[in-house]
């Protein structure tokens, strides 16, 4: 199809804004989504193409909303990418109830409600592709990090239902990354968030927009950093000696002089 319409949420940062900006160049027609509007006027007028759209995945009305008003101007959606999202960290005890909530309602919700209003026109199409930005916490757990876990679980899980109960008519992709050098951590030492390990292996977001555009035409499920993989073959193949390695590995924090503070927000 010429000019797909791709409709991008989180767009006003990170992962979000670097796949926005990839989209133009390659013959796509960018809809963003995101809370600061401001920030998205700024993208869109650097972009040139395309319009931008203030919405809060996490209110049904508004999300019902902004899809209806798409719809109404383009008459389709051809790509939805889900890729708003944030994480807290922090120790079990030391997360709120609320920023659990918080994170489930953003991270895994949002895209429920997202796919819940955009599917519909896309069956009516006869094609669409959804992709979901999850994360390699979607794919095993990491210590401090158990409500954002726990919410990229669910939409792994979420997107492998949608696969296959709507196969072949739409095609759903899902990205897991390890961290990624968002804006948070700008200026920051990743030591105080992850051990030397993990920290050296940070990604940018233009590598994450990169796969993203990938798997956008042949969707899957793509892990990256690709060396990352090995984690999870040990895992899968000997979890008593993954679990113990990884305990082993997060105990560094606790020696480190940059230790992570007990609660902090990051948007991966």
């Amino acid at each position: 199809m010429k000019n797909p319409v791709v409709l991008v949420t989180g767009a006003t940062s990170g992962i979000g804004e670097a796949i926005a900006r990839k989209l133009p160049d390659q013959g796509y027609v960018p809809i963003l989504l995101g809370r600061r509007s401001s920030r998205l006027k700024e993208i869109h007028r650097e972009l040139n193409r395309g319009s931008y759209y203030s919405c809060d995945i996490t209110k049904e009305a508004e999300v019902k909303q902004v899809v209806e008003e798409i719809i109404q101007t383009y008459g389709r959606i051809d790509v939805l990418i889900n890729n708003a999202g944030y994480g807290c960290f922090g120790g079990f005890l030391d997360v709120s109830p609320d920023d659990y909530r918080g994170m489930m309602e953003t991270n895994y919700l949002g895209a429920v409600r997202m796919v819940r209003h955009v599917l519909p026109h896309m069956l009516r199409a006869g094609h669409g592709r959804i992709i979901n930005i999850a994360s390699l916490a979607g794919l095993t757990g990491i210590p401090n990090l158990a409500g954002y876990c726990a919410s990229k679980f669910a939409l792994i899980g979420f997107s492998e239902a949608l696969k296959l109960e709507y196969a072949p008519v739409i095609q759903v992709g899902v990205l897991c990354p390890g961290p990624v050098m968002t804006p948070f951590f700008r200026g920051e030492d990743p030591r105080r968030h992850f051990p030397p390990l993990i920290a050296g292996q940070m990604l940018e977001a233009e590598e994450v927009a990169r796969c993203a555009l990938k798997i956008m035409k042949r969707p899957k499920t793509v892990v990256i950093p690709g060396k990352l993989k090995w984690a999870l073959q040990l895992r899968k193949w000997f979890p008593s000696l993954y679990f113990w390695a990884t305990r082993r590995i997060y105990r560094q924090l606790d020696q480190n002089p940059h230790k992570r503070p007990s609660h902090s927000i990051s948007e991966f």
